[in-house]
């Protein structure tokens, strides 16, 4: 009988992961990560009576040090540097797969667990992420840089289930699930307050808008509250919605135009993860999570990816990640990095407006 650290928050999925391990018949051991110096006591009391519930063990692991290097302070500096990074793509890499994994071991584990929707397959010799079968919660993008050889020590077991079935089920279970406090936006920005949480780590420093052709148009309050695609907080009257193109870091500009500008065939990225051995090929890809997945050729050279969309897509972000799939497989991804994309580079735009 295998002993199973499961990650559990005290939502829905983490907790119905560890019933279903049990129900398979494994050891199972609650694990709740403490991340932060002064966190809420809320998750790890749920977390703790859902153990109860299971009449399974549970323990707090601190991992306060780990995610301050590896996902706090990637995602400051990113911000500050004019990129919009992911840290949930952080976190799963190095926080609920190698730390987490890491301290399984120490303490007797031979496996761990999450409440991901997505699926780990063995073929040939070697493991590999596979979209869930809910396609609406599927989770695989966030996931695309764990590394490979660590995928034969971790289950996801909600990977073959929908959502719509895992709450039928819990009516048998009869816990008293708060599905309102189901989800939640970066877990360390309380109430999605950008400004706070960055304006304690950077000055924010108003600076120039111009729109795409070169056109001065008014100030921004500081580039790191804003991000490519970004509607909300530009506040310029215009005839038609304008959207940020492009985040100027060195200027401390930023570039607008209409949606129609956002759209881009070319995404170039670096800092690879792939879990196959290639130059070159073709595959469906997309830059942001919800996003609908695009036919696209890619090379790699260099360490840099270089994908030609079929369509064009919308709002390839710098920081963000290109995931590609071969069917329902992912072979690898990279973080994306900064181009010129426009008919007349940022630089240019700025050279003109100063004369």
């Amino acid at each position: 009988m295998e002993t199973i650290f499961v990650a559990m928050s005290g939502g829905i999925d983490s907790s119905y992961a560890a019933y279903l391990l049990k129900q398979q018949g494994y050891k199972v051991v609650g694990i709740t990560f403490k991340l932060f110096s002064d966190p809420s006591s809320m998750p790890m009391q749920r977390a703790k009576k859902r153990a109860d519930e299971l009449s399974i063990p549970h323990h707090v692991i601190d991992l306060r040090k780990e995610f301050q290097y590896h996902v706090v302070d990637p995602f400051v500096e990113g911000y500050r540097n004019g990129r919009t990074p992911n840290p949930c793509i952080l976190c799963n890499e190095y926080i609920k797969s190698s730390s987490f994994i890491t301290k399984a071991l120490e303490m007797g584990g031979e496996k761990v667990a999450t409440g991901h929707y997505a699926i780990i397959e063995k073929i040939g010799d070697e493991y590999f992420i596979k979209k869930g079968v809910d396609k609406a919660k599927d989770q695989s993008y966030f996931l695309y840089r764990i590394q490979q050889r660590l995928l034969n020590l971790i289950l996801f077991p909600l990977g073959r289930y929908t959502k719509k079935s895992i709450r039928d089920s819990l009516r048998s279970i009869r816990w008293n699930i708060d599905y309102r406090g189901e989800s939640q936006d970066i877990c360390f920005i309380k109430n999605r307050n950008y400004r706070s949480f960055l304006s304690r780590f950077i000055t924010l420093k108003q600076g120039p808008i111009y729109y795409v052709d070169g056109t001065f148009m008014g100030y921004h309050d500081g580039i790191q509250l804003y991000t490519v695609g970004q509607r909300k907080g530009i506040n310029i009257p215009y005839k038609e919605p304008l959207y940020v193109i492009e985040i100027i870091p060195d200027d401390n500009a930023l570039i607008v135009g209409t949606k129609e500008k956002l759209k881009r065939d070319m995404v170039y990225a670096g800092a690879l993860h792939f879990f196959i051995s290639c130059t070159h090929g073709t595959a469906s890809g997309k830059v942001r999570y919800r996003q609908k997945e695009t036919h696209c050729t890619y090379t790699i050279s260099d360490g840099s990816l270089k994908a030609n969309f079929q369509e064009p897509i919308s709002s390839v972000t710098p920081g963000q990640s290109i995931v590609l799939y071969k069917d329902d497989i992912i072979i690898g991804g990279g973080i994306i990095s900064s181009k010129d994309f426009l008919d007349k580079s940022p630089g240019d735009i700025i050279e003109d407006e100063r004369g």
